[in-house]
């Protein structure tokens, strides 16, 4: 009698089995064993929001599932697994599951995401561009064709505060940084166009020492970058441009890695990646402020000592008048794309004017 009724136990659990998808039946109870990391440090807030918010919120949705399922992580941030250089490399070959894929040093594979790049001078409020950018990577067919061409799905939008001047020497005007070498990542590069300045590649984590031996003689960037990396102490002369926040890049995950993952689980990796974007934008705005307050206060003693000050109005509208018509150039440099291109402009600019924002420079209206 005991024997029969195992039997019959057994024979109903698998009958049950039988009952479900096999992928379904596979999944029960399984541990999905996920790598996740960044060529940058967790000192960069959407660094170390990837492990603060990103694991910890996959990990509690996918356990509240009750299916039994387990996320198994392993965190690999500041360049363990692969440099600036191979960010998407590494997230398109399988090197990391999950990475932060610095798009803007991917303009040959990702030309079409570096839209934002096209269009400076629109907002410093990074929370609406993440927002922006989130929508039009769901969106825009030609945006997703671009992540899943490197075996990439999109999950999430990264981006910076608004961009600023860090100098060896003061600027007063725009005409000052006319033959000075400025660091400026990969397209970021096209903001000096017009100028007169030099453009050197270069990222957070080359700045100090580019400025220290004299390869740069400032940099275009980030209060919230500056401030950890101590790039202030060569650089102390700060000059408030608002040359806008900026999309920059995003988390996304390996398309294979993806295709292995039941449909609920992916669904909660792309519900989190849309939420760590959210929390990325309210925390850049958060601590842009106090890393400027922050940098003055530590670079008070230095010699010479941090001074901040605005760029005046005039002179920042000669720069924005200055530049060629990057979004129109742009969009001729997609050649076959351009029509792709063209339509991504006008949706971007069209989307922050419903959020309110008011373009110092309507990109849109001279393609």
């Amino acid at each position: 009698m005991k024997h029969a009724s195992t039997l019959r136990r057994v024979g109903a659990a698998l009958l049950t089995l039988a009952m479900l998808p096999p992928a379904a039946a596979m999944a029960q109870g399984k541990t999905f064993r996920l790598t996740i990391a960044s060529s940058h440090p967790t000192t960069l807030p959407w660094v170390g929001l990837m492990s603060t918010v990103f694991v910890p919120e996959v990990t509690k949705r996918v356990e509240a599932l009750g299916k039994g399922y387990r996320v198994q992580w392993q965190e690999a941030y500041g360049g363990q697994l692969y440099k600036m250089n191979a960010t998407l490399t590494s997230v398109e070959q399988g090197v990391t599951d999950i990475g932060w894929v610095f798009h803007n040093l991917e303009a040959a594979k990702m030309p079409l995401a570096q839209f934002g790049t096209v269009t400076p001078f629109t907002t410093d409020d990074i929370r609406v561009i993440l927002d922006v950018a989130n929508e039009l990577n769901e969106t825009m067919p030609a945006l997703r064709a671009e992540w899943e061409r490197n075996n990439t799905v999109f999950l999430g939008a990264t981006g910076v505060d608004t961009y600023h001047l860090f100098t060896k020497a003061p600027v007063k005007a725009y005409a000052d940084i006319a033959g000075r070498r400025i660091s400026a990542p990969g397209s970021i590069g096209l903001w000096l166009r017009g100028s007169n300045a030099v453009a050197i590649d270069g990222s957070l984590t080359s700045y100090y020492t580019d400025i220290q031996t004299g390869v740069s003689d400032g940099v275009i960037s980030i209060a919230t970058g500056i401030l950890p990396n101590r790039i202030y102490e060569v650089a102390p002369y700060v000059t408030t441009v608002g040359i806008g926040g900026l999309y920059i890049g995003g988390i996304a995950i390996n398309k294979d890695t993806w295709d292995g993952l039941p449909p609920e689980v992916q669904q909660i990796v792309k519900d989190v990646g849309k939420e760590y974007s959210r929390v990325l934008g309210e925390t850049l705005m958060e601590r842009y402020e106090a890393a400027l307050t922050q940098m003055a206060e530590l670079g008070a003693a230095q010699n010479p000592p941090v001074a901040i000050t605005p760029l005046p109005p005039q002179e920042r509208e000669a720069w924005i008048r200055t530049m060629p018509n990057l979004a129109a150039d742009w969009v001729k440099a997609n050649g076959r794309q351009g029509a792709a291109a063209k339509d991504i402009v006008i949706a971007y600019m069209n989307a922050l004017r419903k959020r309110g924002v008011t373009p110092a420079r309507n990109w849109d209206q001279e393609l």
